[in-house]
């Protein structure tokens, strides 16, 4: 068993390397607003932090279909949704802002099972392997699929709304880590009780994983979260009212999605609202391609409309090209490589202080 579920990770590492697969709802292409970093959202349970997303970036009712109890679409005098999803570049992290009227919440049934609470259920499958992720026909038996394969390469996260017994979360996979603290965080804001109508805040934040083993976070791989991409997500709402189910709303329009990640939809990662850039900013990143020679590859990512380049790279040499490539004569730890960039807004300058090392 160990052999064969040893076999099955190297193989779903080969697969979610080389396949990407197609998404649900192809005409469509939903959007993850990017936070600055000196805005990202406190997981409080309120929703302030959000009000500078613009209203295109939420997601409501309207978009959600029962596809499983054949309901259609959801009555908003029933249950009445909307969903927001941020990012902050440079850190892997899905916020979630989702807002919430119910006629019935449904809260304090006990079910081995776990799905006789309201559910807000998240599918991520952040570098689009695509595929079975829950359940795979080529392995037979069912502990064995589970510890080395279900949630591994995408993750399905069941919400409890409200929280159950002080769970947030059941992880339908076989890493239940994903969801603990610094890994993931969330808070809820809600004034109900079991059966009674009202709206539910919850606000929270995952980290999606390429690969995320059953042994815990130490071999995880997270997911590169990166400007313009597009990821695959959607999520679910598992509606109880009392001793039926009143629907199983989604929105992929595709039952499927909870388990299989071709049956997701296309989110990009937007790069930040103009609102946020200033009219010029000077930026760069750099890297060392060959270290024998000493060569390095600069990159510019300045903000604005740039008209010119003017690198230092610290040596004694400078360079007019917007994203040189650098060879230096002599290794040190101590280069202090600056860029100039000049536009219609005015100059800015970025300086690095002794990140460019070379031996």
């Amino acid at each position: 068993m160990r052999i064969r579920m040893l076999f099955s990770a190297f193989l779903l590492t080969i697969v979610s390397t080389f396949q990407v697969y197609a998404l649900s709802r192809p005409e469509m292409e939903f959007k993850i607003f990017q936070f600055p970093r000196d805005s990202m959202p406190r997981i409080d349970g309120k929703t302030d932090d959000w009000d500078i997303v613009p209203g295109d970036y939420s997601y409501g009712t309207n978009l959600i279909n029962d596809t499983e109890d054949g309901n259609g679409e959801a009555d908003p005098k029933d249950l009445d949704i909307k969903v927001t999803v941020g990012w902050v570049k440079g850190m892997n992290r899905l916020y979630f802002l989702y807002e919430a009227y119910d006629d019935f919440w449904d809260f304090e049934r006990f079910n081995p099972r776990g799905y006789r609470n309201d559910i807000f259920e998240i599918a991520v499958d952040a570098d689009l392997s695509g595929g079975q992720f829950i359940h795979n026909k080529q392995i037979e038996d069912r502990i064995e699929n589970h510890f080395a394969f279900s949630g591994v390469h995408a993750q399905n996260y069941h919400i409890y709304t409200p929280p159950q017994n002080n769970a947030w979360v059941l992880i339908w996979g076989c890493q239940p880590w994903v969801s603990y603290f610094p890994y993931s965080n969330y808070a809820y804001s809600y004034d109900f009780k079991h059966g009674e109508s009202g709206r539910l805040v919850l606000e929270f934040w995952i980290t999606p994983y390429d690969y995320a083993p059953y042994d815990g976070p130490e071999k995880a791989v997270e997911s590169s979260l990166s400007e313009n991409s597009i990821i695959g997500l959607s999520w679910s709402i598992l509606d109880f009212d009392g001793d039926k189910r009143d629907g199983h709303y989604n929105l992929a329009h595709n039952v499927k999605m909870v388990s299989d990640g071709s049956y997701l939809c296309a989110f990009r990662l937007m790069p930040p609202d103009k609102k946020f850039l200033k009219a010029i900013e000077a930026e760069w990143s750099f890297k060392v391609v060959d270290m024998d020679r000493r060569m390095v590859a600069f990159k510019d990512e300045s903000v604005g409309n740039i008209t010119r380049w003017k690198w230092d790279f610290g040596d004694g040499t400078t360079s007019d090209e917007q994203s040189p490539i650098h060879i230096y004569e002599k290794p040190s730890v101590y280069y202090v490589v600056t860029l100039e960039v000049e536009g219609t807004a005015g100059t800015s300058r970025r300086s690095r202080y002794w990140e460019v090392m070379v031996k």
